[in-house]
């Protein structure tokens, strides 16, 4: 079987980080292990071994850094021994320079996934992009910020699990809005309460990062029915996007029009949208690649209050166009958003 080893500064777990860039690099390496040998190695305050799976071997290395995305091991030298495809996540970051360089002098394939992090790495100084093979970038709109002289790509996009994320039952929902990420102003969470209708329920769920902007967040909602949960267990999120009435994503943009390096991929949109779960999203980054407007959700202009208050008012007012919204969510997701399609566009891309 292929070898592959997929290396990411931070892993999904309480004490290293629970961002969609930890959970994207676990899940892609669950669902490829399926079809290749697969080991996942990152670090953390303690060294960890284990296999989850089948042909998946999981490997936390105790980091000799101090800082969690400047994470070092001579262990990652050891792990990288014998592998014919590395898979590096997030692309200024130390571990991606040590990799694609011991990849390119060990004769290993090296790609590289962008999530939109980074600290101090030597790649700022030496472009590491003339040792992969490939990047793979996960949207279009990840792809038009590529960095070094290579700028050879394949897009891959991002997943659901759609055992754990399935279609709701009923062709009903409670009439409540869900915001699912991280609560900070990058994420537009204010404008979504702006723009909040009355007698619409809104669910926050994520961690509570930034007091100043909480406390910014809790006077705009003063008077509406907004409930700031922080993180939940995935099994409440899950159940919670299997009831409400639409996911809304209102990712803003700066006065360039550009977000960023915000919202390379919404994995919060396809987990909603395999939930029969519509999904209002800002006309913004990547957001346009996964909803199709009218089809599996709605699309609103970037920093408009008013336009989100709106689409929710659609929603809630016509429940034809919901049921229509909440089928082709599911749809647009078994279709182009699962694990094993991304899997499977990653050793594809393995390939070229």
């Amino acid at each position: 079987m292929l070898r592959v080893c997929h290396v990411t500064p931070t892993y999904f777990a309480p004490e290293s980080a629970l961002g969609g860039g930890e959970r994207f690099a676990e899940e892609l390496a669950r669902a490829m292990a399926g079809r290749a040998e697969v080991k996942l190695v990152s670090f953390g305050p303690r060294e960890i071994r284990e296999r989850p799976a089948p042909h998946f071997e999981r490997v936390i290395l105790r980091s000799w850094g101090r800082r969690p995305m400047v994470p070092f091991s001579p262990g990652l030298f050891r792990e990288l021994k014998g592998v014919d495809v590395i898979h590096c996540h997030q692309y200024f970051v130390l571990p991606t320079f040590l990799a694609a360089l011991a990849g390119r002098l060990r004769g290993s394939r090296v790609f590289v996934s962008d999530l939109g992090g980074g600290d101090w790495t030597p790649a700022y100084q030496i472009d590491q992009s003339r040792w992969i093979a490939a990047h793979l970038p996960i949207s279009e709109y990840a792809a038009r910020g590529l960095h070094g002289r290579n700028r050879r790509y394949r897009v891959i996009h991002g997943g659901v699990d759609l055992g754990r994320y399935p279609m709701r039952l009923e062709g009903e929902h409670d009439g409540s809005a869900v915001f699912l990420g991280r609560v900070l102003p990058h994420k537009g969470v204010h404008f979504l309460i702006e723009g909040l209708p009355p007698g619409i329920p809104l669910h926050v769920i994520g961690p509570l990062l930034d007091p100043g902007y909480l406390e910014r967040l809790r006077a705009l909602a003063a008077g509406k029915d907004v409930c700031f949960h922080g993180p939940l267990p995935d099994a409440e999120v899950i159940e919670r996007l299997g009831r409400a009435m639409a996911l809304v994503h209102p990712t803003p943009v700066g006065p360039d029009g550009s977000a960023g390096v915000h919202e390379l991929f919404g994995l919060a949109l396809v987990e909603a949208m395999a939930r029969g779960c519509p999904v209002i999203a800002s006309d913004a980054a990547s957001l346009p690649e996964i909803v199709e407007p009218e089809v599996s959700g709605l699309l609103v202009p970037p920093n408009d209050p008013a336009a989100i208050g709106g689409a929710l008012g659609r929603l809630r007012g016509d429940l034809e166009l919901w049921r229509r919204l909440s089928a082709g969510a599911r749809r647009r997701v078994e279709e182009h958003f699962t694990w094993e399609k991304v899997a499977g566009r990653c050793l594809e891309a393995y390939g070229l």
